[in-house]
């Protein structure tokens, strides 16, 4: 049946070559795709800290340049 599956979906001639192709799919496209799904996430938190405090940084030097 991996013969056939396989050679349906040209992944390969046997099945030790459609579990191969399986395994690169899942490794590039689902384990590689959360890491980089999460290293985004975490720079946008980043980010968004860090333009928060410039905003707090700015409010307090106007009210100071105000005094």
């Amino acid at each position: 049946m991996h013969l056939v599956t396989g050679a349906i979906l040209g992944l390969g001639q046997s099945a030790s070559s459609f579990g191969t192709t399986l395994a690169l799919i899942l490794t590039w496209f689902v384990i590689m795709g959360g890491v980089v799904n999460f290293i985004v996430g975490y720079i946008v938190s980043q980010v968004m800290v860090e333009r928060k405090q410039n905003q707090e940084r700015a409010r307090e030097y106007d009210a100071r340049q105000k005094s």
